[in-house]
């Protein structure tokens, strides 16, 4: 368990309190049945072992995940069971809260799919797959999305504009309610969340609002191809960023890594906070019925009576 802060820090909210967000796509899944592979939920669990992260890091731990099924005997759809096995792989015998969400699915966007995902997700299959073995299988899955990702970035019709801008508000809506829940949690704290979800809306969010120094100190904003960032976040990656406010309350800069050590390297990486509100205030307006408080029950936050809270 971690130290007590001072008692005068205790008494406040919302200073020098730290979410560690990690959002990670799901593991490796059959195509067939849309659940998790063996190999999926092993791979997922081995990235949370070599993650570092140590449960006596944080006062509070909690998982999320997107609401998409078909569900597991747990009645868990493949990104919250990921979600779910990478914290308990670090939570151990502590315990910690794992919740679903819609704001992580993609069946609850507005905006017309600008293409025909299952043709064109096909069309990057080899013709063979259904003899592969499943080692080859998820190997092809991972290279046929990669392909579908990039021809979805591609597309600048103003229906796959106003698609790509939606499912980048979904993550963005994420990160400012977390943003905005540091305010209310008691000064000191440090919380991981891991928030599970599909593959192309991370990439969204990162052509609109990441920036990047390289190794000389220049600046870039987003992307125009994804291999400058090292391609799609395969399954079970995933990446983070330092949900964090100062001694004084105010917010730090969204401070982001990727958990892949093969991707360029690059001096600093932080998320645009003004394209995150942005994107997050178009989102709500899109979907108002989707509150924040039925997404992300406040009181979860609280550290003194959460029901995710650690053992004493």
């Amino acid at each position: 368990m971690k130290e007590r802060p001072p008692e005068s820090m205790e008494k406040s909210w919302g200073k020098d309190v730290e979410i560690l967000l990690k959002i990670i796509r799901h593991g490796d899944r059959d195509p067939s049945t849309n659940m998790l592979t063996d190999f999926g939920v092993e791979e997922t669990a081995r990235k949370a072992r070599e993650s570092s992260l140590e449960a006596d890091d944080f006062d509070v731990m909690r998982a999320m995940g997107s609401t998409v099924g078909p569900y597991d005997k747990n009645d868990r759809g493949r990104a919250e069971a990921t979600a779910h096995i990478y914290v308990k792989e670090i939570a151990g015998d502590e315990n910690f809260h794992t919740r679903k969400t819609e704001v992580l699915a993609y069946d609850s966007l507005k905006s017309k799919v600008p293409y025909d995902h299952k043709a064109v997700y096909n069309s990057f299959l080899p013709k063979n797959f259904a003899d592969l073995s499943p080692e080859e299988k998820g190997k092809a899955g991972v290279e046929a999305q990669g392909k579908l990702v990039d021809f979805v970035l591609t597309l600048n019709t103003p229906e796959a504009q106003k698609y790509k801008e939606e499912g980048a508000g979904s993550v963005a809506y994420m990160i400012k309610h977390y943003q905005e829940a540091a305010h209310r949690i008691v000064s000191g704290k440090k919380h991981l969340t891991v928030d599970g979800m599909h593959g192309t809306f991370m990439e969204f969010l990162f052509q609109k609002a990441l920036i990047r120094k390289d190794v000389e100190g220049k600046e870039i904003k987003g992307f125009n191809n994804l291999s400058e960032i090292g391609g799609q976040h395969n399954v079970s990656e995933a990446f983070t960023i330092k949900v964090k406010t100062d001694q004084d309350g105010n917010d730090e800069p969204l401070v982001l890594a990727f958990d892949n050590t093969n991707r360029p390297a690059f001096t600093e990486m932080i998320l645009d906070k003004s394209v995150v509100d942005e994107l997050s205030k178009k989102y709500k307006e899109l979907h108002p019925e989707i509150s924040a408080l039925r997404a992300f029950p406040l009181d979860t936050f609280e550290v003194h009576d959460s029901i995710i809270k650690k053992k004493e």
